[in-house]
């Protein structure tokens, strides 16, 4: 790259990183939850690349619940492939039947924790990872939650509920307690958009 490039230019478009070609696509694999892709590519030089492995997953949404004390709601479960029980975010699939991410935020939100919302702010979407795979993660902040309900008894997605001060979560963040690296974007963003992120004040007294 040419040193006296801006970095707005390296941005600027795919002119010098075209994409591949696919000459064919099989699907290896089809479930509800996943489908599993290979595709025959050619690059821009005339490299071939097969199989090239592509991961089929629906959009996904994380919720970043905040009540009117300023803690935030998350959840902990365990996570068979890591074999841990985790810290997370609530949130899952976004459903063909959700009309959109929010939607798919409250819906998520109300099952897993039973609480709802007052205020709903749709803060963007992240790609979970764009070598492999086809979804993205939608972001959605909620504000004031108040529980409503039970949560949904699923015996497939056992959930312990966790409430804490936002500063809290934050350096459990930092600490690296919170293993999901969307989840820790999702939670960096939301609170940015939400005027709350003040990791600053942890390092400071640390």
């Amino acid at each position: 790259m040419n040193p006296t490039d801006t970095f707005e230019n390296t941005l600027s478009g795919p002119a010098d990183l075209p994409p591949w070609q696919v000459k064919s696509s099989t699907h290896l694999l089809c479930d509800r939850w996943l489908k599993v892709r290979a595709d025959h590519c050619v690059t821009a030089e005339g490299v071939e690349i097969a199989p090239y492995y592509v991961l089929e997953y629906p959009d996904w949404v994380e919720v970043v619940a905040l009540d009117a004390e300023d803690n935030i709601h998350l959840v902990q479960q365990y996570r068979h492939a890591l074999g841990v029980v985790a810290l997370e975010l609530p949130g899952g699939a976004v459903d063909a039947s959700d009309a959109s991410p929010v939607e798919a935020a409250a819906r998520e939100l109300r099952e897993e924790t039973g609480l709802s919302a007052a205020d709903w702010d749709y803060v963007g979407s992240l790609a979970p990872n764009p070598a492999t795979h086809t979804n993205r993660c939608h972001i959605v902040l909620a504000r004031n939650v108040e529980l409503v309900a039970k949560p949904a008894d699923d015996p497939t997605e056992r959930i312990r509920l966790i409430r804490m001060p936002i500063r809290q979560a934050i350096g459990l963040a930092l600490e690296g307690k919170m293993i999901q690296v969307i989840h820790v974007a999702a939670l960096t963003l939301a609170l940015h958009k939400a005027g709350k992120w003040d990791a600053r004040s942890l390092a400071d007294k640390s």
